[in-house]
């Protein structure tokens, strides 16, 4: 075998497995998202009580984002450093044997509208790799977790942004 057989061999399962690698990584990302979809969906019949944090806007890291496209007018946003601050704030909250749920009641209280509880769900997912709503479920209990949803629940989805007229 010479080396231009050889190096076509290579070339054809180096191939081979780029193509089934994208496969795999295709096939495990919609298994992933139906997972998540049949899990939040068996959620909503097993304990109705966290449902409210999956489905509120609020909590969707990317609201603050997609509300870019459809209002289509200047709404207030936090600062990154802000958002950080936040974000900080609840990582200090969580203790080894007990957390200290009044801290992040305090930071959700803070929080004037939706989009900015979106934009620290965000950074919280950007420091920690994890999803915040992830991280109150596990943490928290369903009394703790309808109080965050009663909470965020009150604010507003988000607000315009005056605009200076000269």
């Amino acid at each position: 075998m010479d080396t231009k057989d050889k190096l076509k061999i290579t070339g054809a399962a180096c191939t081979a497995l780029l193509v089934g690698t994208v496969v795999y990584n295709v096939k495990k990302k919609h298994r992933n998202r139906d997972a998540a979809l049949f899990f939040s969906e068996l959620e909503r019949n097993i304990a109705p009580a966290g449902v409210g944090i999956i489905e509120s806007d609020a909590f969707n890291m990317y609201y603050w984002q997609s509300l870019m496209n459809k209002l289509k007018k200047s709404y207030y946003l936090l600062k990154q450093k802000e958002a950080e601050a936040f974000v900080k704030k609840i990582s200090d909250a969580w203790g080894v044997f007990n957390d200290d749920e009044d801290a992040i009641y305090g930071v959700f209280r803070a929080l004037k509208d939706q989009v900015q509880v979106s934009q620290v769900s965000y950074w919280y997912y950007q420091k920690t790799k994890i999803n915040l709503i992830d991280e109150l479920r596990s943490r928290l209990g369903k009394e703790e977790i309808a109080e965050i949803v009663k909470i965020a629940g009150k604010l507003p989805p988000y607000r315009i942004a005056a605009t200076i007229k000269k």
